[in-house]
C-alpha cells in the first residue's frame, strides 16, 4: 500500500509540474519579435562609402522599426511593416558588382494574418518558413527578391529574401 501511495504522489507531482510549463516553453515563437536583418545574400553599398554589409538594416534611409507579434491562438500581426522597393541590378561584365537602389514607403504598413506551428521551433506564414532558434526567429521567403541586369532589360536570377527577427 505504501508503494502504490508513493507512486500515486509522484504521479500527481508529475502532471502538476507538467501542467505549470510555460506555453512558451511549447511555442518559443509567441510574443513580440523586433526586425534585426534584412538580407538576401549579396553584399552593397548604399551610402558609397565602400563600406558593404550583406544586412540591408545597415545601410537603408527608410524607417525601420518592424515588430511581430505571434500569439497563442496562430495570429500574427505587425503594425509597422519594413516594406521598402528595393531594386536590385547586376553590374555588365561582373559577377559581383551589384547596384542597389530603395525607394522608402511613407506612412505605415501592418498587417495581420493566421500561421501554422509545425512543430515546437518551425513556422509557415505567407509563403515563408520560419525557424526559432536562440531567441532569433528566421523567416525565408524562397525566390522573392528579383535581380537584374544593369540595363533592367531581363531579369537574371532570382535570390531568397531572409529576414531575422530577435525575441523582445
Amino acid at each position: 500500500m505504501n508503494i502504490t501511495f508513493r507512486l500515486l504522489f509522484l504521479s500527481v507531482c508529475f502532471f502538476i509540474c507538467a501542467s505549470c510549463s510555460k506555453e512558451d516553453d511549447k511555442y518559443p515563437v509567441v510574443g513580440d519579435w523586433e526586425l534585426i536583418m534584412w538580407t538576401v545574400g549579396i553584399p552593397f553599398d548604399l551610402g558609397n562609402n565602400q563600406v558593404h554589409s550583406l544586412n540591408f538594416l545597415d545601410k537603408t534611409a527608410c524607417n525601420v522599426n518592424e515588430t511581430l507579434n505571434f500569439n497563442h491562438k496562430g495570429i500574427v500581426t505587425s503594425s509597422n511593416t519594413f516594406n521598402p522597393e528595393i531594386t536590385i541590378r547586376l553590374k555588365e561584365d561582373t559577377s559581383d558588382v551589384y547596384f542597389v537602389e530603395e525607394i522608402c514607403d511613407e506612412g505605415t504598413i501592418g498587417f495581420s494574418t493566421s500561421y501554422l506551428q509545425v512543430d515546437k521551433l518551425n513556422i509557415e506564414l505567407n509563403n515563408a518558413v520560419g525557424m526559432v532558434e536562440r531567441n532569433k526567429l528566421t523567416l525565408v521567403y524562397a525566390n522573392a527578391i528579383k535581380i537584374y541586369n544593369e540595363v533592367f532589360t531581363e531579369v537574371i536570377e532570382s535570390k531568397d529574401l531572409t529576414l531575422v527577427y530577435r525575441k523582445k
